[in-house]
């Protein structure tokens, strides 16, 4: 009787060790497809949030081509930037930058990106333009940039105060808007668009 016990309690142990082995690789699956889902919903939002025709344009010059998202930003850069904006997409924003009556489009292209290792990603600042023909025109801002990818926003028109390139005080104003470029926790700068052309000041370093 004692034996026959035993044996229903060895048996009894073994299939909990197995359920309990189950439940565990069925959450860590389940855990690795949410993270791939949130990853893909982040780089959707950007994808989303260009029109057709310019993303044709941007694979005409980056075939391969990649935006700046959400999880590329530290814990702290997520926070603030969902503060700051609604999109979803920090290598997007809608910037009516040379016209007011115009939209364009800033960008934070990604042309090596490791998402586990942001800072060693290699990226372009872009701003795209639309032009007379069905096509947009790329200007780039910064190119070829190595260092973790920075977030875009719209700025009201203004008066923007900072330092140069010759890190000398200057003041920039705007009657468009103007492009905010933000390393969180890091630094920031602002592109202006004036009749000289486009300019900028960095806000903090």
């Amino acid at each position: 009787m004692s034996s026959l016990l035993s044996e229903h309690m060895s048996l009894f142990q073994n299939r909990c060790r197995f359920y309990i082995v189950v439940i565990a690789i069925s959450m860590t699956i389940s855990a690795s497809i949410s993270s791939d889902i949130w990853a893909k919903g982040r780089m959707d939002a950007c994808e989303k949030s260009l029109p057709k025709d310019l993303k044709e344009s941007i694979q005409r010059t980056y075939p391969e081509y990649q935006l700046m998202n959400l999880s590329m930003l530290t814990a702290v850069g997520q926070k603030i930037y969902s503060q700051d904006s609604k999109s979803g997409c920090p290598g997007v924003a809608k910037v009516r930058f040379f016209d007011k009556n115009k939209v364009d489009y800033a960008l934070v292209i990604l042309k090596k990106a490791d998402h586990d290792r942001p800072y060693d990603a290699i990226y372009d600042q872009v701003i795209a333009k639309k032009g007379d023909n069905p096509s947009w025109d790329l200007t780039i801002l910064e190119k070829d940039v190595h260092a973790a990818p920075p977030a875009v926003l719209a700025l009201p028109p203004g008066k923007y105060t900072g330092d140069d390139v010759d890190g000398q005080p200057r003041t920039l104003e705007s009657s468009t808007e103007a492009l905010f470029v933000v390393k969180y926790e890091a630094w920031s700068m602002v592109y202006v668009s004036t009749s000289n052309g486009i300019e900028k000041v960095w806000l903090s370093d």
